[in-house]
């Protein structure tokens, strides 16, 4: 699989592949993209990075629930705007 990552001026834009089925039941593969905006806050960017990191996360199939022995925890510390 393929993601391609691109930052732009107001976030990200995330293409992946995903396979849909035509009118004929053939199976073909599409590109899809995802639009990941940042906020106009002070703590934005962070903010987009964070959704961007667990988007990879559903793309790659991780299962990340609180029945996992072990998870990966993504977040923002720190105090809040």
């Amino acid at each position: 699989m393929k993601i391609t990552i691109e930052r732009v001026t107001n976030g990200y834009v995330v293409h992946y592949p995903e396979f849909v089925e035509d009118e004929a039941g053939t199976e073909k593969e599409v590109t899809k993209s995802l639009v990941i905006e940042e906020k106009e806050t002070e703590f934005g960017e962070q903010e987009a990075f964070v959704t961007l990191c667990y988007e990879l996360l559903d793309q790659f199939g991780i299962d990340n629930n609180k029945h996992n022995r072990r998870q990966i925890n993504i977040e923002l510390t720190g105090e809040d705007e």
